[in-house]
C-alpha cells in the first residue's frame, strides 16, 4: 500500500521548542508563596530570630555555586539563601519554564556551611513539586521524604514546568539540629538545566493538541489518495468542532487518516491522570447519531499515549458496546492507564477494514481531542465563547456562553437585534441529545441572558443552539 508521509519535529525537540529557541540554565524570577516553619525547638519563628535568613528573594536568580556552601560571616555579608524552617515551604516562578530533557532537569541548591555533600552528618531534606500553571495540581517529583542537601530532580511526566514548590522534610529531632536550634532546609536557588518557551494556544484550546509530531496518511478504500480537503493536519488541532453535520469540502474540519494511516499529536499542557475518563475523542462521520451501531459503520482507531513521544502505551477505552481495549469506534472516551501519571502525546492509528464500510471511505476521520478534568490558563473576564462555528445566519445574535470551561453554572447571552421574536435556547451533548432547553419570551429587550445549572452534566463539550423564527446560531462550551 502506498502512503503519503509527513514528518514533523522529533518528539524530543518538540518539547524544547514550543515557541522559540531553547536556552541554557534558567533560574527563578520571583516567588509566589513563602511559608516558613519554626526553628528546631518547634516554636521560634525564623523571621524574628534570624531575619537575615528569611528573605525569600534569596532563592530567586542565579546560584553562586562558588560561595554556595561557604560561611560568609553573615554579620558583615548578606546571606545568599532563605531558610524554610521545619515543615516550611516556598513556591518559585520561572518566566522561562524549565524544559523536560534527557536525564535530570534541574538542581536544588541548598546551603549547609561545609556540609554540602554529607547527608549523614547533616541530613537537611526537602520534597519538590512542579506544575505548569496556577490551576494545575502540583506534581510530586521526589520521594515524599525528599532529597538531601544539594540534589537533582527530574520533571517526570511534566513536559515543562514554570512553577516549583520546595517543602522542608528535615527531622527536627536530629540531635545536632536540636543542640544548635537549626532552621532546616536552606534554599540557595533552583537551576533549570534547559529553558524553553511555554506553548502559545488560543483561549479554549488549552486542553487540545497544538502540534502534529508526525503524520502518515493511508489511501482511500478504493486505493486512491485522500482528497486534499481532508488532508490538512491542522484540522486536528485546537478545540474540536464536535459536529457531524455534513459540510462542503472547503469546510471539512477534520483530517482523514486513510486506511492504516497514523498520526502523533502533542498536547501543550500535560494531561494528568485523574478520576474517570481523561480524553474525549471526536471522529467525524456525517449524519452520525447515538443509535447508529458500529457494525453499520465500523470506523475504528487504536489510541496510544506517551510521556516522551518515543515510548507509547495503549490507552484504555471506556467500555461500551462498541469500544474496548485501546480501540474506539468513532467518538469515545479514553482513560490513561493507572500505571502512568499522565501523557503529553497521543498516537492514533486507523484500524478500518476495506469492504466493511459502505461506499468509498477515507478511514478514521480525526476531528480533535479534548482532555477532560484538566485546567488551562484563562484570559479576560472568562466570557470567551470557545469558537462560534456551524452557525446558521449571519451572527446577528451575538451568542456567547460563559465561562468556558464551566463547572456548576453556564450563562448564555444573546444580544438580539430585534425585539419581536421569541428565542429558544437548546443545549445538546456531543451525541446530539438535548440536555436542557428554554424559551425566552420577548419582552421588548434587546439582550437576553439565561443561566443553566450544569453541575450534573458529565464533563465534555456541549453545543448551545439559539433559534428564532428565521435563523439559528450555534456556540459551545466545555463542562469540566
Amino acid at each position: 500500500m502506498k502512503f503519503s508521509t509527513k514528518l514533523f519535529a522529533p518528539a524530543f525537540m518538540a518539547m524544547m521548542a514550543f515557541a522559540g529557541n531553547a536556552d541554557a540554565q534558567v533560574y527563578a524570577t520571583s516567588f509566589s508563596n513563602y511559608n516558613p516553619g519554626p526553628l528546631a525547638d518547634g516554636v521560634s519563628p525564623i523571621t524574628a530570630v534570624r531575619p537575615q535568613r528569611s528573605n525569600p528573594n534569596n532563592a530567586v536568580g542565579a546560584v553562586n555555586a562558588a560561595t554556595n556552601d561557604n560561611n560568609l560571616g553573615e554579620g558583615t555579608n548578606p546571606v545568599q539563601f532563605v531558610s524554610l524552617g521545619y515543615g516550611g515551604s516556598i513556591e518559585l516562578q520561572f518566566s522561562t519554564p524549565i524544559c523536560n530533557v534527557a536525564g535530570y532537569d534541574m538542581k536544588i541548591w541548598e546551603t549547609s556551611y561545609g556540609n554540602s555533600s554529607n547527608c549523614v552528618a547533616w541530613p537537611e531534606r526537602a520534597a519538590v513539586w512542579a506544575r505548569q500553571n496556577d490551576c494545575q495540581p502540583w506534581v510530586l517529583l521526589t520521594e515524599e521524604t525528599g532529597g538531601c542537601l544539594d540534589f537533582e530532580v527530574d520533571l517526570g511526566v511534566l513536559s515543562w514546568a514554570s512553577q516549583i514548590r520546595i517543602e522542608d522534610r528535615t527531622n527536627e529531632l536530629t540531635p545536632i539540629f536540636q543542640s544548635s536550634n537549626q532552621d532546616a532546609f536552606d534554599v540557595d536557588g533552583v537551576e533549570g538545566y534547559v529553558g524553553c518557551a511555554a506553548p502559545v494556544v488560543a483561549p479554549g484550546a488549552e486542553n487540545s493538541p497544538f502540534a502534529v509530531v508526525s503524520a502518515t496518511q493511508g489511501l482511500r478504500s478504493n486505493g486512491t489518495a485522500v482528497m486534499a480537503s481532508r488532508s490538512n493536519t491542522a484540522k486536528m488541532l485546537g478545540a474540536p468542532q464536535a459536529s457531524d453535520a455534513s459540510t462542503s469540502p472547503a469546510n471539512n474540519n477534520f483530517y482523514a487518516l486513510g486506511y492504516a494511516g497514523t498520526v502523533t499529536l502533542q498536547f501543550p499542557y500535560t494531561v494528568l491522570n485523574g478520576a474517570g475518563a481523561d480524553i474525549q475523542a471526536y471522529e467525524t462521520t456525517f449524519g452520525d447519531n447515538p443509535s447508529r451501531s458500529c457494525a453499520s459503520y465500523p470506523e475504528k482507531a487504536r489510541y496510544e499515549g506517551s510521556i516522551d513521544g518515543v515510548s507509547f502505551f495503549d490507552m484504555e477505552a471506556e467500555p461500551t458496546a462498541d469500544d474496548a481495549g485501546a480501540v474506539l469506534c468513532r467518538d469515545g472516551k479514553l482513560n490513561i492507564p493507572a500505571a502512568y501519571a499522565g501523557i503529553n502525546y497521543i498516537r492514533i492509528t486507523d484500524l478500518c477494514v476495506i469492504g466493511t464500510i459502505p461506499g468509498v471511505s477515507d478511514g478514521y476521520d480525526v476531528d480533535g481531542l479534548l482532555a477532560l478534568g484538566q485546567c488551562g490558563p484563562t484570559t479576560g473576564s472568562g466570557r470567551e465563547s470557545l469558537v462560534i462555528t456551524d452557525k446558521i445566519g449571519e451572527g446577528e445574535y451575538g451568542v456567547v456562553a460563559y465561562p468556558t470551561p464551566a463547572d456548576k453554572m453556564v450563562t448564555v447571552e444573546v444580544a438580539a437585534t430585534n425585539s419581536v421574536d421569541n428565542y429558544t435556547i437548546t443545549i445538546t451533548d456531543v451525541m446530539g441529545r438535548i440536555v436542557a432547553t428554554e424559551v425566552l419570551a420577548n419582552n421588548g429587550a434587546s439582550t437576553f441572558v439565561s443561566n443553566f445549572d450544569i453541575s450534573a452534566f458529565p464533563a465534555g463539550v456541549y453545543m448551545v443552539t439559539v433559534d428564532n423564527a428565521e435563523n439559528r446560531e450555534v456556540t459551545r462550551f466545555i463542562k469540566k
